[in-house]
């Protein structure tokens, strides 16, 4: 019984965890669905693509953190660092092929067909956060996988006040000068 009930917390904390992943990507296809429109004029796209980047790299650092700090724990089962790097690796592909949409002009048949292709790049992606979920769910405690769902908040708060306007800002006048 109370073996049953540490599971159900797991679940809901692994849940926690993985509504916060699902909702990046859900951000992330939303931005990507206005790119691939061809109602989205060309100076939105270019803005869009610019708040893509930014968002991804949110993601992708905050994800990369926390799951690395997880897997430095020492006690963790092959399946779940093997899920782990591909992930990562995804993420890899997806910052180049965000990187590369930069240089392609913006409403062009090339924008399109790449951004669609990083589209489907996010979507096949996403897919294996079901298989993250279950992973955890198996095999973390209800500690660890509360710690993970607000080390993750606050990985995401922290890049997110790293990458600030005023930061930009700054960085852009120290370069500058």
């Amino acid at each position: 019984m109370l073996r049953a009930a540490s599971r159900v917390l797991a679940t809901d904390r692994v849940q926690d965890f993985n509504a916060l992943v699902r909702r990046d990507h859900d951000d992330l296809d939303q931005a990507l669905v206005a790119m691939v429109a061809t109602a989205t004029r060309p100076d939105e796209l270019v803005e869009l693509l610019d708040v893509f980047r930014l968002a991804l790299a949110v993601h992708v650092v905050a994800e990369a953190k926390v799951l690395a700090r997880l897997l430095a724990g020492g006690d963790v089962v092959p399946a779940l660092r093997a899920i782990v790097e591909h992930g990562c690796d995804e993420h890899l592909r997806q910052q180049a092929a965000a990187d590369a949409l930069v240089l392609v002009t913006p409403g062009s048949e090339e924008w399109y067909a790449e951004a669609l292709e990083l589209r489907i790049a996010v979507l096949d992606h996403a897919t294996r956060a079901e298989l993250l979920r279950w992973t955890l769910r198996d095999h973390l405690s209800a500690e660890r996988c509360r710690r993970l769902s607000a080390d993750y908040a606050t990985e995401r708060m922290r890049v997110l006040a790293r990458t600030s306007p005023q930061a930009l800002a700054r960085e852009a006048m120290r370069v500058a000068l």
